[in-house]
């Protein structure tokens, strides 16, 4: 068994999620896949994925095994590239997923630039609003707005993400402007995520915190279709400033409660935990903390 191949047909299988797609990506048999995790399975003495019929899974050695092959192939990967060019040129395929609204109104306008700067890189780029598994969906880097939880990943922030509470000036004129968070229990508050019981917030003044249990007639995983909710005047949202920027520039939303803010939250890039990062995914993410520097 050719150890490097059989890794690399394990880490494809777990990315393509199946051995007729990952057969067809490395342009093999599918039964050679088959064979050549079934002696890394042997070899190693534990069974890595359950399979049935239509799908299949990471065992737990399995999905700790992935994490750090994916590092071991990295670094092959890039001693071969920069072997190959001799200039230490980033290259390779970089497999990011962002959010929906920031892969659009972020993301896409950079990745022209980003490609200028490294055309040896080929980005793989995948936008969800779904919270995805890195490991699983075999992301080098994924793009995270939120403030992040202890993990085995690493993170780092890109630039911060400030939040304010919106609304359309219609909206306002017929049910009135909240002045302190309790006002806001009174009004249809658009939410995100699906919790249909309603959303508790907590907003500071910097004097004060105060939270509040706020509902709505919608809930959604994705900023846009809040912020085009709440400028059809469909009530109130607590949306990351870069969705709203143009609406608030345009006069199609007004910012409301400016003195009460929301926890602070940032962009971050989250990656393997690796000792040697790939120089494709240090690439990225100094491109990205240089673009989305306040003083850009």
């Amino acid at each position: 068994m050719d150890r490097i191949d059989a890794m690399r047909a394990f880490v494809t299988t777990v990315n393509e999620n199946g051995f007729a797609a990952a057969a067809r990506a490395m342009d093999v048999p599918r039964s050679k896949i088959s064979k050549q995790i079934q002696a890394l399975e042997e070899d190693l003495g534990v069974q890595l994925l359950q399979r049935t019929t239509r799908s299949l899974h990471l065992t737990e050695a399995g999905a700790e095994y992935y994490e750090a092959v994916r590092e071991v192939l990295a670094s092959v990967d890039e001693a071969e590239q920069r072997a190959r060019s001799g200039l230490g040129e980033a290259r390779g395929v970089l497999r990011v997923n962002a959010p929906m609204s920031f892969g659009l109104r972020k993301l896409g306008p950079l990745i022209a630039q980003f490609h200028q700067q490294h055309p040896q890189i080929e980005l793989q780029l995948v936008l969800s609003d779904q919270q995805v598994d890195p490991v699983r969906g075999g992301f080098d880097v994924t793009i995270r707005i939120a403030s992040l939880a202890d993990s085995s990943m690493v993170a780092k922030q890109l630039a911060p993400a400030p939040r304010v509470l919106v609304a359309s000036p219609d909206y306002l004129a017929r049910h009135g402007t909240p002045q302190v968070p309790r006002d806001l229990t009174a009004h249809a508050c658009l939410n995100y995520g699906y919790l249909q019981s309603g959303v508790s917030l907590q907003l500071s003044n910097g004097k004060d915190t105060q939270r509040v249990h706020v509902t709505g007639p919608l809930h959604a995983n994705n900023g846009d279709l809040l912020a085009t909710a709440a400028e059809g005047g469909m009530g109130i949202a607590l949306l990351p400033a870069f969705i709203v920027e143009d609406a608030l520039a345009a006069g199609r939303l007004v910012a409301v409660m400016c003195d009460w803010q929301a926890p602070p939250i940032g962009i971050h890039a989250v990656y393997p935990s690796a000792r040697r990062v790939p120089q494709k995914t240090r690439a990225f993410i100094d491109f990205m903390v240089a673009q989305l520097a306040p003083s850009a």
